[in-house]
């Protein structure tokens, strides 16, 4: 597909979460869905405002994007956004942008994916088109988007491409015109096997202009710098336990990264410190690797205190869990049984939303103490979730 594809459904509901709303409409047109990734939008400096809710629905047929505004309690639905092969996307940190990668095997004739910016927008289509980027020749299949905290850079992986893009973004907030890209080599693992990169995912630290950049395939983490005049690799650490495909996370200080295992049910903490031997002065260092029953299904970074919150799953249910760092390890401060298996976890406030195969959780942070519980209409799979600040608004669900 060598063109976007982008309709809008003008449908609109709002109706309190305790109804039966959020059997109808939270995930309505998603009942085939095969894949589902959502990403909250949010206005940090103000709790009161709405956050948005755009959710990636990809079945056989076709792949949707699901706008959404939510409160502390009621959920409305905007409209529904039709696009073709995604793959990824990502909210710009103040802005009413979103960005999304689509795996297309070519773009204008050419072997390379491609990244489409919309604006979002309070009306029955949400979604309106602003620019298509191509991204580097021969970046193929994309993974994951990420935008640095000041707004300057969008990272984007291309993982059967082998390589990293960014992208310099514009002050409205659309990328230029060329992509930058960095191709990744083979290393050698401890099996003495030389392994083939696929970069995965990419986030960057809330607090510094560098990202991590997870890679499977090579089993290591590489910390990224992107400029004007290309991507630097300031550090790399090998995984001893391979790398689950959930995107890292940062604590919300920059200090420490949380990754899941691949070849063992556990976490592994690292951090950025000073290293003299470097020549970039920096090194990314494993402290902390600590053994869950089960592997993990949801992380999500604490939005106001050093922390993190877990999912893994136990028989026909969850464990949701807060981790605390204290003196370079991972805690858990406290934990709470949670029915279904929870695939997402996102913040709003001091509220937490969890998404469940089969129901949506909303629960409050300072006791996990489950406030409402609703049955989904469909069961869904591999969700993942990513939390962003967006733009300030006015409007308030009524």
């Amino acid at each position: 597909m060598d063109e976007a594809s982008a309709t809008t459904s003008p449908q609109r509901s709002t109706t309190p979460l305790q109804s039966s709303m959020s059997r109808r409409v939270f995930l309505a047109g998603a009942a085939a869905t095969a894949l589902t990734r959502p990403l909250f939008s949010l206005s940090l400096s103000d709790p009161l405002a709405p956050a948005f809710l755009h959710l990636a629905a990809r079945s056989l047929q076709a792949s949707y994007v699901h706008t959404y505004a939510i409160t502390a309690d009621r959920c409305e639905l905007f409209g529904s956004t039709t696009i073709g092969s995604f793959a990824a996307f990502a909210a710009h940190p103040a802005l009413p942008i979103l960005y999304i990668a689509r795996d297309c095997s070519h773009w204008q004739h050419l072997p390379r994916g491609v990244v489409e910016t919309y604006a979002v927008e309070w009306s029955a289509s949400p979604l309106r088109l602003l620019a298509q980027t191509p991204m580097a020749l021969s970046a193929t299949g994309p993974r994951s988007l990420a935008v640095s905290p000041c707004g300057r850079y969008l990272l984007a992986s291309a993982s059967t491409g082998r390589a990293w893009n960014a992208f310099i973004l514009r002050s409205d907030g659309t990328p230029a015109s060329v992509a930058i890209a960095r191709k990744e080599t083979g290393a050698l693992l401890s099996s003495g096997i030389t392994s083939s990169p696929t970069p995965h995912t990419v986030a960057f630290s809330p607090r510094e202009s560098h990202a991590v950049g997870a890679d499977p395939g090579s089993e290591r983490l590489t910390l990224l710098q992107p400029s004007e005049e290309g991507i630097a690799v300031l550090s790399r650490c090998h995984t001893p336990l391979g790398l689950a495909l959930s995107s890292p996370v940062w604590t919300v200080d920059g200090k420490y990264l949380i990754a899941a295992n691949a070849r063992t049910p556990s976490l592994s903490m690292y951090t950025v410190r000073t290293a003299l031997n470097s020549e970039t002065g920096l090194d990314l260092h494993l402290l902390d690797t600590i053994q869950t029953k089960t592997p993990i299904d949801a992380l999500l970074a604490h939005a106001i205190e050093p922390g993190l919150f877990t999912a893994h799953s136990q028989d026909d249910s969850s464990i949701l869990a807060y981790w605390k760092i204290r003196n370079g390890h991972l805690r858990v401060a406290r934990d709470i049984w949670i029915p279904g298996h929870v695939r997402a976890i996102v913040q709003q406030a001091d509220v937490l939303w969890l998404v469940a195969e089969d129901r949506l959780i909303r629960m409050s942070i300072q006791d996990l103490r489950s406030l409402d519980s609703r049955k989904l209409p469909s069961p869904e799979h591999q969700v993942e979730a990513v939390l962003t600040q967006s733009y300030k608004s006015r409007r308030v669900i009524t």
